[in-house]
């Protein structure tokens, strides 16, 4: 079955998603694509050459500088993303839903399709070294794995259908539906099973997929040196506020691959063998 990555970015994030435009070139992953949120990051994906459609349905007005975890601007864009997943499973196609602040050192794909069908991989946001990384609320919907079978379908059609409803970002409705509220569904200390569909839900391994709060990775003296050591497979920049703060962190960790000023990578594109798990 085919499949594709998925970024979902306004202008606000432009050069952080060409970084990782640029990390997926490295790694000669090619089958991406990414929903604009708006005209201006559109024309210039279009520019670009990028596999790039826009939302007819994204809100607007979004804030250049005030659409971070925790703003009503976050909470309204959050929630195209189930919303854009749903219909590319209904294509047929499975989906890896990566944000803009996910860092690639390696491809993950072999990594997530591991795990088989009716199965939900997603990134845990638990910060705390030991205990459950299920807990209420830590299920990331900023980088997840779905397969295009019934059983995923159905339960990402509960999970847009409550968030439609809610007055919060799509995040603590991907937990409360799939893990049941207060984790009502957990089977484990890193799954849940959800009871109408039975879909599986793994949460991933924290020292291959680390939150940006996890083993203080972000405040290491060189965080790629610490990753590479650690075996990360990617690295999250989240657990931090507001999008001046999150790209100060990113390329003074040297995390950072593209030159906004020429609109190239910073290294060359070498092109081996494109790579693809689809």
């Amino acid at each position: 079955m085919q499949g594709c990555i998925c970024k979902v970015a306004g202008d606000n994030y432009k050069d952080m998603l060409m970084n990782w435009v640029c990390c997926l070139r490295h790694l000669a992953v090619t089958n991406f694509i990414v929903c604009a949120l708006d005209l201006e990051i559109y024309e210039f994906l279009i520019l670009q050459g990028l596999p790039v459609f826009k939302d007819p349905l994204a809100p607007s007005n979004i804030s250049f500088n005030d659409c971070h975890f925790g703003t009503k601007c976050f909470q309204k864009v959050t929630k195209v993303k189930s919303r854009i997943v749903l219909q590319i499973l209904r294509m047929g196609y499975n989906v890896l839903l990566s944000d803009v602040d996910v860092y690639w050192f390696e491809n993950p794909l072999p990594i997530l399709y591991s795990f088989g069908s009716a199965t939900l991989v997603a990134q845990s946001d638990e910060y705390n070294e030991t205990g459950p990384i299920n807990l209420p609320r830590r299920l990331n919907s900023g980088f997840y794995f779905v397969h295009s079978d019934p059983p995923t379908i159905a339960a990402m059609e509960k999970v847009v259908k409550h968030a439609s409803n809610s007055d919060l970002s799509e995040q603590p409705s991907f937990y409360d539906v799939l893990c049941g509220e207060g984790g009502l569904n957990r089977i484990s200390d890193n799954q849940c099973i959800e009871p109408s569909t039975n879909l599986r839900v793994h949460f991933l391994d924290r020292n291959i997929f680390p939150n940006g709060a996890y083993k203080g990775l972000w405040e290491k003296r060189n965080v790629r040196s610490a990753c590479v050591k650690q075996g990360c497979a990617v690295l999250h920049n989240n657990w931090i506020s507001g999008r001046k703060r999150k790209m100060e962190r990113q390329v003074h960790s040297g995390l950072w691959e593209y030159d906004a000023s020429s609109r190239m990578c910073m290294q060359s594109w070498q092109r081996p063998h494109s790579a693809s798990y689809f």
